[in-house]
Protein backbone atom coordinates (compact mmCIF):
# COMPACT_ATOMS: atom_id res chain seq x y z
CA UNK A 1 0.00 0.00 0.00
CA UNK A 2 2.78 2.07 1.31
CA UNK A 3 4.57 1.51 -2.32
CA UNK A 4 1.35 3.59 -4.07
CA UNK A 5 0.48 6.15 -1.34
CA UNK A 6 3.70 6.84 -0.03
CA UNK A 7 2.85 9.72 2.12
CA UNK A 8 0.11 7.86 3.40
CA UNK A 9 -0.21 7.41 7.28
CA UNK A 10 -1.39 4.16 8.26
CA UNK A 11 -1.89 3.25 11.72
CA UNK A 12 -2.28 -0.58 12.37
CA UNK A 13 -5.20 -1.95 15.19
CA UNK A 14 -5.00 -5.86 15.74
CA UNK A 15 -8.25 -7.78 16.59
CA UNK A 16 -8.29 -10.56 18.61
CA UNK A 17 -11.13 -12.59 17.27
CA UNK A 18 -13.47 -15.48 18.48
CA UNK A 19 -11.77 -18.06 16.08
CA UNK A 20 -8.46 -16.64 18.10
CA UNK A 21 -9.58 -17.26 21.73
CA UNK A 22 -11.64 -20.39 21.21
CA UNK A 23 -9.29 -23.49 21.35
CA UNK A 24 -10.99 -25.64 20.14
CA UNK A 25 -10.72 -27.66 16.48
CA UNK A 26 -12.82 -25.75 14.21
CA UNK A 27 -14.80 -28.89 13.42
CA UNK A 28 -16.43 -28.32 16.81
CA UNK A 29 -17.20 -24.39 16.88
CA UNK A 30 -18.90 -25.59 13.60
CA UNK A 31 -19.49 -21.42 12.86
CA UNK A 32 -18.46 -19.37 9.52
CA UNK A 33 -17.06 -16.49 10.50
CA UNK A 34 -14.95 -16.77 13.45
CA UNK A 35 -11.69 -15.08 12.32
CA UNK A 36 -13.60 -11.70 10.64
CA UNK A 37 -16.89 -10.71 12.00
CA UNK A 38 -15.56 -8.76 14.72
CA UNK A 39 -13.12 -7.43 12.31
CA UNK A 40 -15.80 -6.47 10.41
CA UNK A 41 -17.60 -4.96 13.01
CA UNK A 42 -14.51 -2.17 13.32
CA UNK A 43 -15.34 -0.94 9.62
CA UNK A 44 -18.75 -1.09 10.20
CA UNK A 45 -18.63 0.91 13.69
CA UNK A 46 -16.09 3.57 11.44
CA UNK A 47 -13.21 2.18 13.76
CA UNK A 48 -11.43 1.14 11.30
CA UNK A 49 -10.94 2.00 7.27
CA UNK A 50 -10.77 -0.95 5.59
CA UNK A 51 -9.15 -4.85 7.13
CA UNK A 52 -7.07 -7.24 5.91
CA UNK A 53 -8.12 -10.95 5.75
CA UNK A 54 -6.54 -14.33 5.17
CA UNK A 55 -9.02 -15.01 2.33
CA UNK A 56 -9.61 -18.78 3.01
CA UNK A 57 -10.76 -17.70 6.27
CA UNK A 58 -13.37 -14.80 4.45
CA UNK A 59 -16.37 -16.48 3.60
CA UNK A 60 -19.74 -15.17 2.17
CA UNK A 61 -22.36 -13.36 3.98
CA UNK A 62 -20.05 -10.31 4.97
CA UNK A 63 -22.21 -7.51 5.65
CA UNK A 64 -23.79 -6.02 2.77
CA UNK A 65 -22.60 -2.02 3.67
CA UNK A 66 -18.71 -3.96 3.02
CA UNK A 67 -17.09 -5.03 0.24
CA UNK A 68 -14.02 -7.00 -0.94
CA UNK A 69 -12.15 -4.08 -2.49
CA UNK A 70 -9.12 -5.38 -3.71
CA UNK A 71 -6.82 -9.09 -3.29
CA UNK A 72 -3.08 -8.20 -3.84
CA UNK A 73 -0.75 -10.48 -5.66
CA UNK A 74 -1.15 -13.90 -4.04
CA UNK A 75 1.19 -16.15 -2.28
CA UNK A 76 2.18 -19.44 -3.22
CA UNK A 77 -1.24 -21.95 -2.19
CA UNK A 78 0.61 -24.55 -1.04
CA UNK A 79 0.45 -26.54 1.80
CA UNK A 80 3.89 -27.05 3.88
CA UNK A 81 5.69 -29.69 6.54
CA UNK A 82 7.31 -28.02 9.36
CA UNK A 83 9.28 -30.65 11.12
CA UNK A 84 11.41 -28.78 13.98
CA UNK A 85 12.81 -32.40 15.46
CA UNK A 86 15.09 -34.14 12.92
CA UNK A 87 13.96 -32.70 9.58
CA UNK A 88 12.05 -36.03 7.72
CA UNK A 89 9.77 -35.39 5.40
CA UNK A 90 6.27 -37.20 5.62
CA UNK A 91 7.36 -40.35 3.60
CA UNK A 92 10.54 -41.02 6.19
CA UNK A 93 8.30 -40.73 9.80
CA UNK A 94 7.92 -43.84 11.41
CA UNK A 95 4.72 -45.18 11.74
CA UNK A 96 2.50 -43.99 14.79
CA UNK A 97 4.46 -40.38 14.23
CA UNK A 98 1.93 -37.37 15.41
CA UNK A 99 1.50 -34.48 12.62
CA UNK A 100 -0.15 -31.21 14.13
CA UNK A 101 -3.47 -29.78 12.20
CA UNK A 102 -6.91 -28.61 13.30
CA UNK A 103 -8.30 -28.52 9.99
CA UNK A 104 -10.22 -31.58 8.43
CA UNK A 105 -9.33 -31.27 4.81
CA UNK A 106 -5.24 -31.91 5.79
CA UNK A 107 -6.45 -34.78 8.47
CA UNK A 108 -7.74 -36.61 5.45
CA UNK A 109 -5.35 -35.57 3.31
CA UNK A 110 -2.71 -36.97 5.44
CA UNK A 111 -4.98 -40.46 6.40
CA UNK A 112 -4.90 -41.06 2.63
CA UNK A 113 -1.67 -40.12 1.51
CA UNK A 114 0.14 -41.62 4.68
CA UNK A 115 -1.78 -43.97 6.99
CA UNK A 116 1.03 -44.95 8.98
CA UNK A 117 0.48 -41.64 10.43
CA UNK A 118 -1.44 -40.20 13.55
CA UNK A 119 -3.11 -36.24 13.50
CA UNK A 120 -3.29 -34.90 16.34
CA UNK A 121 -5.15 -31.31 16.83
CA UNK A 122 -3.34 -27.98 16.97
CA UNK A 123 -4.15 -24.62 17.80
CA UNK A 124 -2.91 -21.10 17.70
CA UNK A 125 -1.56 -18.61 15.75
CA UNK A 126 1.76 -19.73 13.44
CA UNK A 127 4.27 -19.37 16.26
CA UNK A 128 2.43 -20.70 19.10
CA UNK A 129 1.86 -23.93 16.38
CA UNK A 130 5.43 -23.94 16.07
CA UNK A 131 6.27 -23.92 20.11
CA UNK A 132 3.60 -26.74 21.13
CA UNK A 133 4.41 -29.18 18.66
CA UNK A 134 8.47 -28.53 19.94
CA UNK A 135 7.00 -28.86 23.41
CA UNK A 136 4.74 -31.85 23.00
CA UNK A 137 7.35 -33.62 20.86
CA UNK A 138 5.02 -33.73 17.20
CA UNK A 139 6.72 -34.99 14.31
CA UNK A 140 6.05 -32.05 12.83
CA UNK A 141 2.71 -29.67 11.48
CA UNK A 142 1.38 -28.61 8.49
CA UNK A 143 0.47 -25.19 7.60
CA UNK A 144 0.13 -22.70 4.66
CA UNK A 145 3.28 -21.65 2.88
CA UNK A 146 1.98 -18.18 2.48
CA UNK A 147 1.83 -17.50 6.49
CA UNK A 148 5.42 -18.62 6.99
CA UNK A 149 6.42 -16.84 4.07
CA UNK A 150 4.86 -13.72 5.53
CA UNK A 151 6.41 -14.31 8.32
CA UNK A 152 9.61 -14.44 7.61
CA UNK A 153 10.84 -18.22 8.27
CA UNK A 154 10.54 -19.75 5.24
CA UNK A 155 13.83 -21.51 6.20
CA UNK A 156 11.71 -23.49 8.69
CA UNK A 157 10.13 -25.78 6.04
CA UNK A 158 11.00 -29.24 5.72
CA UNK A 159 8.32 -29.75 2.59
CA UNK A 160 6.32 -28.08 0.18
CA UNK A 161 3.45 -30.64 -0.13
CA UNK A 162 2.03 -31.28 -3.60
CA UNK A 163 -0.98 -29.71 -5.29
CA UNK A 164 -2.53 -33.30 -6.33
CA UNK A 165 -2.54 -34.94 -2.64
CA UNK A 166 -2.57 -31.73 -0.11
CA UNK A 167 -4.69 -29.87 -2.80
CA UNK A 168 -5.49 -26.62 -0.94
CA UNK A 169 -8.64 -25.13 0.76
CA UNK A 170 -10.05 -22.52 -2.03
CA UNK A 171 -8.53 -18.59 -1.35
CA UNK A 172 -5.72 -19.99 0.37
CA UNK A 173 -2.41 -17.93 0.03
CA UNK A 174 -4.89 -15.00 -0.74
CA UNK A 175 -5.46 -11.92 1.13
CA UNK A 176 -9.00 -9.99 1.08
CA UNK A 177 -8.80 -6.15 1.55
CA UNK A 178 -12.43 -5.70 2.98
CA UNK A 179 -13.63 -1.67 3.33
CA UNK A 180 -17.03 0.68 3.44
CA UNK A 181 -19.01 0.46 0.62
CA UNK A 182 -19.38 4.01 0.46
CA UNK A 183 -16.16 5.02 0.90
CA UNK A 184 -15.44 5.35 -3.02
CA UNK A 185 -11.84 7.31 -2.37
CA UNK A 186 -10.35 4.66 -0.40
CA UNK A 187 -12.40 1.91 -3.02
CA UNK A 188 -10.18 3.38 -5.89
CA UNK A 189 -6.81 3.49 -3.88
CA UNK A 190 -7.27 0.22 -2.53
CA UNK A 191 -8.21 -1.24 -6.45
CA UNK A 192 -4.63 0.03 -7.33
CA UNK A 193 -2.52 -2.72 -5.41
CA UNK A 194 -5.46 -5.66 -6.59
CA UNK A 195 -3.41 -8.01 -8.83
CA UNK A 196 -5.67 -8.99 -11.93
CA UNK A 197 -4.92 -12.52 -12.22
CA UNK A 198 -5.10 -13.40 -8.94
CA UNK A 199 -8.22 -11.74 -8.51
CA UNK A 200 -9.72 -14.26 -11.49
CA UNK A 201 -8.30 -17.17 -9.56
CA UNK A 202 -10.24 -16.51 -6.52
CA UNK A 203 -13.39 -15.43 -8.17
CA UNK A 204 -13.37 -19.05 -10.41
CA UNK A 205 -12.87 -20.50 -6.27
CA UNK A 206 -15.46 -18.53 -4.80
CA UNK A 207 -17.88 -19.66 -7.59
CA UNK A 208 -16.72 -22.97 -7.18
CA UNK A 209 -17.57 -22.83 -3.06
CA UNK A 210 -21.00 -20.99 -3.74
CA UNK A 211 -22.24 -23.24 -6.26
CA UNK A 212 -21.91 -26.38 -4.57
CA UNK A 213 -22.61 -25.06 -1.04
CA UNK A 214 -19.93 -26.21 1.04
CA UNK A 215 -19.71 -25.26 4.38
CA UNK A 216 -16.84 -23.86 6.13
CA UNK A 217 -15.96 -27.85 7.91
CA UNK A 218 -16.13 -29.19 4.32
CA UNK A 219 -13.77 -30.11 3.32
CA UNK A 220 -13.04 -29.28 -0.40
CA UNK A 221 -9.71 -28.35 -1.87
CA UNK A 222 -10.00 -26.02 -5.29
CA UNK A 223 -6.96 -24.10 -7.02
CA UNK A 224 -7.68 -21.87 -9.94
CA UNK A 225 -4.02 -21.28 -11.99
CA UNK A 226 -3.76 -18.40 -14.84
CA UNK A 227 -0.41 -17.50 -15.75
CA UNK A 228 0.42 -14.27 -17.57
CA UNK A 229 -1.28 -14.00 -20.96
CA UNK A 230 -3.04 -17.37 -21.07
CA UNK A 231 -6.17 -17.44 -22.06
CA UNK A 232 -7.47 -20.52 -20.26
CA UNK A 233 -7.96 -20.90 -16.82
CA UNK A 234 -7.64 -24.05 -15.17
CA UNK A 235 -9.37 -24.83 -11.99
CA UNK A 236 -8.84 -28.60 -10.24
CA UNK A 237 -11.14 -29.55 -7.07
CA UNK A 238 -11.75 -32.10 -4.92
CA UNK A 239 -14.32 -33.03 -1.90
CA UNK A 240 -13.69 -35.75 0.36
CA UNK A 241 -16.09 -38.19 1.75
CA UNK A 242 -16.69 -38.39 5.77
CA UNK A 243 -14.13 -41.26 6.01
CA UNK A 244 -11.91 -40.10 3.58
CA UNK A 245 -12.22 -43.33 1.47
CA UNK A 246 -13.90 -41.73 -1.52
CA UNK A 247 -12.80 -38.24 -3.04
CA UNK A 248 -14.62 -36.80 -6.14
CA UNK A 249 -11.86 -34.74 -8.07
CA UNK A 250 -12.56 -32.69 -11.17
CA UNK A 251 -10.01 -30.62 -13.56
CA UNK A 252 -11.49 -28.19 -16.13
CA UNK A 253 -10.36 -25.66 -18.28
CA UNK A 254 -12.40 -22.47 -19.12
CA UNK A 255 -12.12 -18.73 -20.78
CA UNK A 256 -9.75 -16.91 -18.22
CA UNK A 257 -12.46 -14.05 -19.41
CA UNK A 258 -15.07 -15.83 -17.02
CA UNK A 259 -14.02 -17.09 -13.88
CA UNK A 260 -17.12 -17.48 -12.53
CA UNK A 261 -18.01 -19.28 -14.51
CA UNK A 262 -15.23 -21.97 -14.97
CA UNK A 263 -16.33 -22.08 -10.78
CA UNK A 264 -19.69 -23.24 -11.72
CA UNK A 265 -19.05 -25.45 -14.67
CA UNK A 266 -16.40 -27.53 -11.95
CA UNK A 267 -19.51 -27.45 -9.27
CA UNK A 268 -21.71 -28.81 -11.66
CA UNK A 269 -19.44 -32.04 -12.83
CA UNK A 270 -18.82 -32.51 -8.97
CA UNK A 271 -22.42 -32.47 -8.11
CA UNK A 272 -23.05 -35.12 -11.08
CA UNK A 273 -20.56 -37.35 -9.50
CA UNK A 274 -22.09 -37.19 -6.17
CA UNK A 275 -20.51 -34.13 -4.13
CA UNK A 276 -23.84 -32.88 -2.86
CA UNK A 277 -24.56 -36.21 -0.84
CA UNK A 278 -20.82 -35.86 0.89
CA UNK A 279 -21.51 -31.87 1.50
CA UNK A 280 -24.71 -33.14 3.10
CA UNK A 281 -22.96 -35.73 5.44
CA UNK A 282 -20.03 -33.23 6.56
CA UNK A 283 -22.27 -30.62 6.96
CA UNK A 284 -24.49 -32.96 9.73
CA UNK A 285 -21.01 -32.32 11.61
CA UNK A 286 -23.65 -33.43 15.28
CA UNK A 287 -23.84 -36.75 14.00
CA UNK A 288 -20.17 -36.98 13.35
CA UNK A 289 -18.31 -35.84 16.15
CA UNK A 290 -17.16 -38.87 17.13
CA UNK A 291 -15.86 -40.07 13.69
CA UNK A 292 -14.32 -36.80 13.46
CA UNK A 293 -12.35 -36.75 16.62
CA UNK A 294 -11.22 -40.51 15.08
CA UNK A 295 -9.67 -38.47 12.73
CA UNK A 296 -7.90 -35.97 14.53
CA UNK A 297 -7.34 -36.88 17.95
Amino acid sequence: MRETEPDLNIRMDKVTTKGDRDKRPFYVINQAGVFEKEVNERLLQYKADFAVHSLKDLHAGISDQLVIACIPKRERPNDVFINSINNKKLQELEAGSIIGTSSIRRAIQIRTKYPKLRVKSIRGNIETRLDKSTENHYSGIILAEAGIKRLGIKNQITQRLSIQSFTPVPGQGALAIVCRKDDKDLLKMLKRIEHKNSYKEIQAERSLTESIGAGCTVPMGALATLKNKEKLMTLFAVVYSLDGRKSIKVKKQYNAAYPRKLGQTVAEVLISKGAKEITKEWNNTSMNIDTLDELIE
